[in-house]
């Protein structure tokens, strides 16, 4: 019968890193009782959000063992705050992009009133007839980007463009989608 050796709790990072690569899941542990409280720390400063931060140090710790495997990591303190960081920013970087919608919207559109909800779908409808006014490379960039959620990266990959392109159409997209509102709205009033 195999039997794994438990891994020393006063080994250097870098062996519970390369024991952990091994399959030594105690070194996970290891790991977990040296950093979670720092990575705690890194993520309350980002996210300003005591459970968000939680779980991201969670999410982190429960990727650990592939992330390893995918990285050379000659010194894991620095880049473990690194990833978290990174974790961090990409936190706040969804909750930006997430549609906000206004709270007498919600209220609005959680009663009965048939006609808010008549006003709110022919909001939604006018925004879509705004997007498919748009150029092509405009409207696949907004659509990706905005309504698919996908990442600038992955937005460029799926349209052959670089990112800098993406971002120059996103943002010619947006202007022209304020321009073609408003000149909608202009022409019902």
């Amino acid at each position: 019968m195999f039997l794994r050796r438990k891994v020393d709790p006063s080994a250097s990072d870098e062996q519970l890193v390369l024991a952990l690569r091994d399959g030594h899941q105690s070194a996970l542990g290891h790991l977990w009782d040296r950093y979670a409280h720092l990575l705690l720390g890194v993520g309350m400063k980002y996210l300003k959000d005591t459970e968000q931060a939680r779980d991201t140090v969670v999410e982190l710790f429960a990727a650990l063992p592939d992330l390893l495997k995918k990285h050379d990591v000659e010194r894991f303190r620095p880049w473990v705050h690194t990833v978290m960081r990174n974790r961090c920013l990409l936190v706040l970087r969804n909750a930006k992009h997430a549609v906000a919608v206004p709270q007498e919207l919600l209220q609005e559109t959680s009663t009965d009133d048939a006609d808010a909800a008549l006003l709110h779908e022919r909001t939604l409808q006018q925004l879509e007839r705004a997007i498919e006014g748009l150029n092509d490379v405009q409207r696949t960039c907004i659509r990706l980007f905005h309504l698919e959620r996908q990442s600038y990266q992955e937005t460029a990959q799926r349209t052959g463009l670089n990112v800098e392109q993406v971002r120059s159409h996103l943002q010619n997209g947006r202007r022209n989608l304020r321009i073609i509102l408003t000149q909608h709205a202009d022409q019902n009033a």
